[in-house]
């Protein structure tokens, strides 16, 4: 099969794959340019690729619908949240995909943002940048022991909404700093809850009561989209800090702003934004409390590979005629009667 890989591949993975499949490698970091969907359209048709793999590229109905002789759209996305999966389905396209290759890489960073607001981290480091490192009593404010002084995550309680890989990887993280964690999540077994020694809640209002952080896990959908608006965020207590690596909109920001101003949030730390890049005039960043992030929580080495081996073993799966095991459509599988 000719595959055309324009999502960051692992060498090895990449090398494994091209013992298989006729492989032609242009990532878009690599390449410093993203492929429209017209664009993307004529160089799979061009060249005759029969196989795809794809992260910032759009795999639309149009694209599918201009290169008849594509088998199989591999997205390398916890969900191929960037390819037409029912226009896929229609043309007889399997749809891969890569579920968790990031939660490890993301939970990492979830962990540092609590980390840096409950400790201050960085607004200390840009104080001591700043000259502001002083040993002088008169003005609390001046001293770094006063005015960057935290609270430990040990006996904390830590509030989950969702409890998919992302937010499990945090609680393992969370867990070994002592912290208690609940979650809320109800499509999610209760044994999976207790597994990860994580108190299973039922409702919002039970998740926020008393929660020192606040991390959202949940996908943007009719039901999450603004979920979090001032009135559910004033439940939090006090000097409760709220941490988001999701989605942007299932957070409404003007609330944030308005919690944070008031002193209700300790803080607030932000991997999403919307829009995304955020604008330089939005009134959070000028907000001490707030930090703001460029959506780095899948920025690893470790999440390319990870997607990189997952692409590759089900693409050895779909050589050898047997069915891949992380594929978004299987009823497209049924109908290819592969073992």
């Amino acid at each position: 099969m000719k595959v055309l890989v324009l999502a960051p591949f692992d060498p090895t993975e990449l090398s494994r794959l091209g013992a298989l499949h006729s492989v032609v490698y242009e990532s878009w970091i690599e390449q410093r340019r993203m492929l429209s969907p017209d664009d993307l359209a004529a160089r799979l048709a061009g060249d005759g690729f029969e196989a795809v793999v794809v992260e910032a590229e759009f795999v639309t109905r149009d694209v599918l619908e201009a290169v008849p002789g594509l088998r199989v759209v591999a997205s390398a996305r916890g969900r191929p949240v960037n390819v037409d999966v029912a226009a896929a389905t229609e043309r007889g396209v399997v749809v891969l995909q890569t579920p968790g290759r990031n939660a490890e890489s993301v939970a990492d960073l979830c962990l540092a943002m609590i980390l840096d607001r409950l400790r201050h981290v960085s607004e200390a480091a840009a104080a001591v940048r700043r000259g502001e490192w002083s040993f002088g009593l008169d003005d609390d404010a001046l001293v770094p022991y006063v005015r960057f002084r935290g609270v430990e995550l040990g006996g904390r309680v830590l509030a989950l909404l969702g409890f998919g890989a992302v937010a499990r990887a945090v609680s393992r993280r969370a867990l070994g700093f002592g912290m208690v964690a609940r979650a809320l999540d109800p499509y999610v077994d209760a044994a999976d809850f207790e597994t990860c020694g994580v108190a299973r809640v039922a409702s919002l209002g039970e998740l926020l009561d008393g929660a020192a952080v606040l991390s959202v896990h949940v996908e943007q959908t009719p039901e999450t989209l603004g979920m979090l608006g001032l009135a559910e965020l004033s439940l939090l207590p006090r000097g409760a800090v709220v941490v988001n690596t999701a989605r942007a909109r299932v957070v409404d920001q003007d609330a944030l702003v308005s919690l944070l101003r008031s002193g209700h949030l300790g803080g607030v730390a932000l991997d999403v934004f919307s829009p995304e890049p955020v604008p330089p005039s939005h009134p959070l960043l000028a907000l001490p409390g707030a930090l703001v992030l460029p959506h780095i929580g899948g920025a690893t080495e470790d999440a390319v590979r990870h997607h990189s081996r997952m692409i590759r073993e089900d693409m050895e799966r779909i050589a050898r005629g047997e069915r891949p095991v992380r594929c978004a459509n299987p009823a497209v599988l049924d109908a290819m009667s592969l073992r």
